[in-house]
């Protein structure tokens, strides 16, 4: 049984939008395909490798989040695709470029349910890098395959019933 507080899994329409969202952003900033796969729990894949985090705070009358995660491995290809050719990365570097993908997926998604009881507003991303996800309680809601690897959006955007 789930506990009161504990996130839920989101509504198609916030799983529409973050999905329409991430995968235009993929293939805006990097000119990557990204295609979405069965969605389940965060442990569904296990990474085997440390990954990167990217936490940005939906806030409203009923808060949430929506956190980018992706193997250290993806995170180092988008930034090679993003950023000029011949730019030095860093682990620095590559968390900020996590965070504008976080960032511009959160944007876009928050124009998408406008007017909606899911709008929000955003907070600037928090990156993170770690040997696993530190989600397990938190809904898959979005993932994604690419040829650089895996990504995943965990959402928790519940209604407001105020809207």
């Amino acid at each position: 049984m789930r506990e009161p507080n504990a996130p839920q899994r989101p509504s198609a329409a916030v799983i529409d939008a973050f999905t329409a969202a991430a995968i235009t952003a993929l293939q805006e900033l990097t000119s990557l395909a990204a295609w979405p796969e069965a969605t389940g729990s965060a442990n569904d894949d296990p990474p085997s490798e440390p990954i990167v985090a990217a936490t940005i705070r939906l806030r409203r009358a009923v808060p949430g989040t929506m956190t980018w995660v992706s193997s250290a491995t993806t995170a180092r290809g988008l930034a090679v695709r993003y950023l000029p050719a011949a730019t030095e990365l860093s682990d620095e570097l590559i968390d900020d470029v996590v965070g504008e993908f976080a960032n511009v997926i959160a944007g876009q998604a928050k124009t998408m349910l406008k007017g909606t009881p899911y709008h929000f507003t955003l907070s600037p991303p928090v990156v993170t890098r770690s040997r696993s996800p530190d989600a397990a309680d938190e809904p898959l809601a979005v993932a994604l395959k690419t040829e650089l690897g895996w990504v995943r959006l965990l959402l928790d955007l519940p209604p407001c019933p105020s809207a």
